[in-house]
């Protein structure tokens, strides 16, 4: 019986975990808006996904500055930027990765930096309250 009852509170509190990084809750900026926001902030993504809703920004380092010669560093960082929800308001949960060289030309991830997400998270909430005013309330929406 001690074993059930050690289980299901095991089930419990894994349930509870809060995921890495740092979230904007709510966001009524459409997909392309915030795509083009997190562009401004960071350069051009380094990859994304195939639907778009996925992206990792160049290299960065422990402030949060994009840097051409972070490839060669020991350590090093990058945002992992993905966009929830199939319509709006969307959720967006930013999350920096480091890693750390394990050889020459081989990196792995070892630890998420949460203080640099809540930071790089309110610039990018701030970048899409600018983007307000400019907004399309249509989602991109294109007659013909």
């Amino acid at each position: 019986m001690r074993l059930i009852v050690i289980f299901l509170f095991a089930i419990i509190l894994n349930g509870c975990v809060t995921p890495p990084g740092a979230m904007i809750k709510e966001s009524n900026i459409s997909l392309s808006e915030t795509r083009k926001a997190v562009v401004k902030l960071f350069g051009e993504p380094r990859g994304m996904s195939q639907n778009g809703r996925e992206l990792y920004t160049d290299y960065m380092d422990q402030k949060g500055r994009v840097l051409p010669n972070m490839k060669k560093a020991k350590e090093r960082r990058f945002a992992h930027v993905t966009i929830l929800g199939e319509r709006r308001p969307y959720d967006i949960v930013l999350d920096v990765i480091i890693e750390t060289q394990v050889r020459p030309d081989k990196y792995q991830a070892v630890d998420h930096d949460e203080l640099l997400a809540d930071v790089l998270a309110k610039d990018l909430r701030k970048e899409l309250l600018k983007s307000r005013e400019n907004r399309n309330m249509f989602d991109d929406f294109n007659a013909f």
